[in-house]
């Protein structure tokens, strides 16, 4: 299994895995076998990229900490949460969404324990018209994933993974045509987006069921080290490691995901980005902890080597993630395997979307 453009996919490509449309129902199962009318389904439904089983990827697969029937479940409760805010008008979260995203939040954490030498892979089960509910379920995720590498109890876990989860609640507030503008937005529409984190920690701020520790998530995620963020331009000092880990794990997931007006970056590519912030703006122990529970080169992903080959990733080597086993591609056939652990003079010089 292999993840392939929507792009470069052709009739008889079976699904590595299952699609879902803009209501988290299945729209095409794992094992479909692509026509040119399911592709231009896939296209119509915003879905930029799917899992393909073909001969270069035949019994490859990648283990995952939260399963993708769980993820689904978690991007449903998103969406059914928030849109509940929006049909009741923005006024507040409602006991009954409380309720869901805490089930929700303690059903992940029971996978993360239960798993843990497992890591995290972001998986594209959904197109882009559901960015904003996949976008929360995923910084939950690794949120949760981050405060449990750097030793935090499981009550504060929970509370991270809420937070995480609500943290961008606030853009049910902003209007849709400004969220997905394909344009370059204008001042008064990048100050009206900026607005959410405070319009979220409004919808919040009476509910006695949501913690302060999840509520100040909400209100500072876009807060920065060296007090260049919003809403309240904090500084180190004032902003709390619960707000950090959600910050660094926002971005990431931002970066990596595939959106109206631009495309994804490669992990590794996000993983630099964010380095190069880590020097004044984010907190850098808090990007290493992301570093360990993130699956840099998951098995399947399609490289391209120093020496010009093209290889896909057959084996992780989890205790070094940027040297996996690779099986070299030439002439679209399968070639020589090399460890990158063994071989220390080749090096991976990027990831290929094929």
């Amino acid at each position: 299994m292999r993840l392939k453009s929507i792009n470069h996919v052709e009739p008889g490509d079976a699904l590595g895995k299952a699609v879902y449309d803009d209501k988290c129902q299945l729209l095409l199962a794992r094992g479909v076998a692509l026509t040119d009318g399911y592709i231009d389904r896939l296209k119509k439904s915003n879905i930029h990229c799917v899992y393909v089983n073909d001969e270069l990827s035949e019994g490859l697969e990648f283990d995952n900490v939260i399963p993708d029937e769980v993820k689904v479940q978690s991007v449903n409760v998103v969406r059914n949460v928030f849109k509940d805010i929006t049909g009741r008008k923005g006024v507040s979260l409602s006991n009954e969404g409380v309720e869901a995203i805490k089930d929700i939040i303690d059903e992940m954490m029971g996978l993360i324990y239960s798993n843990k030498d497992t890591l995290y892979v972001m998986t594209e089960l959904m197109g882009t018209d559901m960015y904003t509910y996949n976008h929360s379920a995923e910084v939950a995720i690794l949120a949760m994933l981050v405060a449990k590498s750097l030793g935090l109890n499981n009550q504060y876990i929970q509370k991270v993974g809420i937070g995480a989860m609500l943290h961008d609640i606030g853009k049910m507030k902003i209007p849709n045509e400004v969220l997905n503008k394909v344009d370059t937005l204008s001042d008064d529409e990048f100050k009206l987006i900026k607005e959410h984190a405070s319009l979220g920690y409004d919808l919040l701020k009476e509910s006695l069921t949501i913690s302060p520790i999840s509520r100040q998530i909400v209100l500072l995620h876009h807060e920065k080290l060296d007090g260049k963020g919003y809403p309240m331009m904090l500084d180190s000092e004032d902003i709390p490691i619960h707000v950090r880990i959600v910050t660094i794990c926002d971005i990431f997931n931002a970066l990596v995901s595939n959106r109206a007006y631009r495309e994804k970056m490669s992990v590794d590519t996000a993983l630099e980005t964010i380095r190069a912030e880590a020097i004044y703006q984010l907190d850098r122990e808090i990007y290493y902890h992301l570093i360990k529970v993130v699956n840099i080169y998951p098995v399947g992903t399609i490289v391209e080597l120093s020496t010009g080959d093209r290889g896909i990733v057959i084996k992780e080597n989890k205790e070094a993630q940027t040297r996996p086993i690779v099986q070299v591609i030439r002439e679209q056939k399968k070639a020589e395997i090399i460890n990158l652990l063994n071989d220390l003079t080749i090096f991976i010089t990027k990831t290929v979307e094929s």
